[in-house]
């Protein structure tokens, strides 16, 4: 079985699962993938431009001491991306080997050895073994509030470490409150994709929409009081 890691998301694969039922991790829509090998396994990272490169380097004791980082690169826009978490890296293991590359092709397979494809006929033949996790939807939704939003405020997009090598983990939480991004959004000359990504977590459950009924339970004014301290018109 492969395993769907989706934006933002990372997969572990410990060195032991090569026995256990799981083939490896695919990538649906590849932007940037960051494959980290060690000898406790191999760490694979769905990256985009905005993810931290502290929240990736973070990952690294899943692995135990790295000996390679491989950066497969789609798009342009993550090459500073890509070239800060190689300059961090590098800094703090400067004997890892690193490897970055570029690529046409939108999905990826990760092997439990390590090993990618992105051939799409082989990907294609995998297409029926592939496991998705659970509420996928609604952790899109999240992650992509999460890769919208913080940067504005100047804080990490963490990662969201997804599946363990054996099962997927619980949901990311958001970063920021909803008022937090709604400011955030009307501060924006273009706020239209903020504000469409709102209203995407808003459909999907992420917000607390229960209604206030505070003025329904407040005590009705006493009339009858009221009424006693009008002059007698009579």
């Amino acid at each position: 079985m492969y395993y769907e890691i989706t934006q933002d998301g990372a997969g572990f694969l410990p060195s032991e699962s090569a026995r256990m039922d799981v083939d490896g991790l695919y990538i649906r829509t590849l932007s940037i993938a960051y494959v980290l090998a060690g000898a406790s396994g191999v760490l694979l990272i769905n990256g985009s431009a905005a993810l931290s490169p502290f929240s990736i380097i973070k990952q690294v004791p899943l692995v135990g001491t790295p000996h390679m980082l491989k950066i497969l690169q789609r798009h342009e826009e993550e090459t500073a991306a890509a070239t800060a978490v190689k300059k961090l890296f590098t800094r703090e293991f400067p004997t890892l080997k690193i490897t970055h590359e570029s690529t046409a092709a939108d999905t990826l397979l990760l092997y439990t050895d390590g090993n990618f494809c992105t051939d799409l006929a082989q990907i294609a033949q995998a297409e029926f073994s592939i496991i998705t996790p659970p509420e996928r939807e609604k952790r899109l939704a999240i992650n992509t509030l999460n890769n919208l939003f913080p940067p504005l405020k100047f804080l990490d997009v963490h990662v969201d470490m997804q599946f363990n090598g054996e099962a997927y983990l619980q949901m990311p939480t958001l970063q920021l409150s909803q008022r937090e991004m709604k400011t955030l959004a009307n501060s924006q000359s273009t706020p239209f994709p903020f504000k469409t990504a709102l209203k995407q977590g808003l459909c999907m459950g992420l917000f607390n929409i229960t209604p206030r009924f505070t003025n329904l339970t407040k005590k009705p004014a006493n009339n009858s009081a009221r009424l006693k301290e009008l002059p007698d018109t009579k």
